[in-house]
């Protein structure tokens, strides 16, 4: 191997290695299909219980159960898995900032198409 292909060869040997060991960046978490839906069913939660209230003498209601598996059902949730997200969620503090920004974006885009 010439001297002067030796420093392109190690470049190339250095990103093959760290591509294989990980330590590229992987970027932020990727929300599946499961938190997409769990931010829908969140902020519909937030809007439906006066969280978000829209006057300021509003004052924020407790779901009944049922209202809550109603919500559930429309976002394709159920019990078990609203459990095991939720405790995904505490382990990953960014997956959950994730979540967090559809729910917001969740929120803007009703309270813009006026619901």
């Amino acid at each position: 191997m010439k001297p002067n292909h030796m420093p392109a060869m190690l470049v190339i040997i250095l990103a093959a290695l760290m591509a294989l060991t990980g330590c590229l960046d992987n970027g932020t978490p990727v929300l599946d299909n499961d938190d997409i839906r769990f931010a829908g069913f969140y902020s519909d939660y937030l809007q439906n219980s006066g969280v978000a209230p829209a006057e300021a003498d509003e004052i924020p209601v407790v779901l009944a159960s049922a209202d809550i598996i109603a919500l559930l059902a429309k976002h394709n949730l159920d019990r078990e898995l609203l459990a095991r997200k939720t405790a995904s969620y505490r382990s990953d503090p960014n997956r959950w900032g994730l979540v967090l920004e559809q729910v917001r974006l969740h929120i803007r885009q009703k309270e813009a198409g006026g619901e």
